[in-house]
């Protein structure tokens, strides 16, 4: 009996083994098509995408004044990271603390967001300086 059923077994097996090699053998024309939604990306940007225009090539003067707007940037902006590095150690304490105050929390998030802000203007306006040092050339 045990033979038998041992057998029915390996027969089956036998069986479901050959289903799933002529599976694999399927031409692929019997696939159904994947969703609208599985396009192909488009290619992306090259590691240059974000820089500003090509530089012309630059005066004395105006390499001194570059160098002067980007000093003045990053020694503003050293001092803007510096106040959020200790403001977001100031917000995980409070946020840790037990009981949880949230008026704490929400004016550390608040300073957080404002520290933000000003450094993106700080950029912003360092990009504006830097391209009225450079005015677009004029169609002739």
């Amino acid at each position: 009996m045990v033979m038998r059923l041992f057998a029915a077994l390996l027969g089956a097996g036998l069986l479901l083994g050959g289903s799933t090699v002529q599976a694999e053998g399927c031409p692929e024309t019997l696939l159904p098509p994947p969703p609208p939604d599985c396009r192909p990306h488009p290619p992306l940007p090259g590691p240059e995408h974000h820089r500003m225009r090509a530089m012309p090539q630059l005066t004395g003067e105006q390499q001194t004044q570059l160098d002067q707007l980007l000093q003045k940037e990053r020694d503003h902006a050293a001092g803007i990271l510096q106040k959020m590095e200790e403001n977001r150690h100031a917000l995980r304490q409070a946020a840790d603390r037990e009981p949880f105050d949230e008026a704490a929390v929400t004016a550390l998030a608040k300073l957080q967001s404002e520290l933000q802000t000003e450094l993106l203007l700080s950029h912003l306006r360092t990009q504006a300086r830097i391209r009225s040092l450079f005015p677009p050339p004029r169609n002739q």
